[in-house]
């Protein structure tokens, strides 16, 4: 198992599970007032990124010390995705499409979620974990980029709709 290769002991467990709540808690604040500056789409990118720095440090951990940046950065990603993943849908429809947007989101975001974990077990033990970390920064970099560049920030198309309808 690779945690046993840094021979972590519960007290360490403990340690890197403080770093995961505690970042997720202070990046909550921090993601809530951004979203509300820059927009979901700034969030989310922001999580993406930092979901691909988590991969990035856990692939050249050497030690168990830096699993805490690991953990802090997975608990900044985890927080990003909660404060934006939801409300950015919310902003690309009109407030009578919503329940089918809400529906249809969650309807096609099932399948990778349930499966995500299989994925990720199968891929672990074909190419190993740095071979796991390895695509998991690749996704999370390509996710951030695309979001970065194809998506739209849905702000700022309302107030152009809003703008042109006036």
């Amino acid at each position: 198992m690779w945690c046993l290769t840094f021979a972590i002991a519960g007290r360490e467990v403990g340690g890197l599970t403080a770093a995961l709540v505690g970042s997720k808690a202070v990046m909550n604040l921090l993601w809530g007032m951004a979203s509300d500056r820059k927009g979901h789409k700034a969030v989310l990118c922001g999580a993406a990124f930092s979901m691909a720095l988590a991969a990035m440090v856990t692939r050249m951990a050497s030690s168990p010390a830096w699993l805490l940046a690991t953990f802090a950065l997975l608990g900044a990603s985890m927080a990003g995705d909660s404060i934006s993943g939801m409300n950015i849908i919310l902003e690309f429809c009109a407030s009578e499409d919503r329940p089918t947007y809400i529906g249809l989101t969650n309807t096609l975001l099932a399948p990778v979620t349930a499966l995500a974990p299989v994925l990720g077990g199968w891929l672990a033990s074909g190419v190993g974990y740095k071979g796991m970390f390895a695509v998991a920064l690749l996704v999370a970099s390509l996710g951030g980029v695309l979001l970065a560049l194809w998506v739209r920030e849905p702000r700022s198309l309302q107030q152009r709709r809003l703008a042109t309808a006036a």
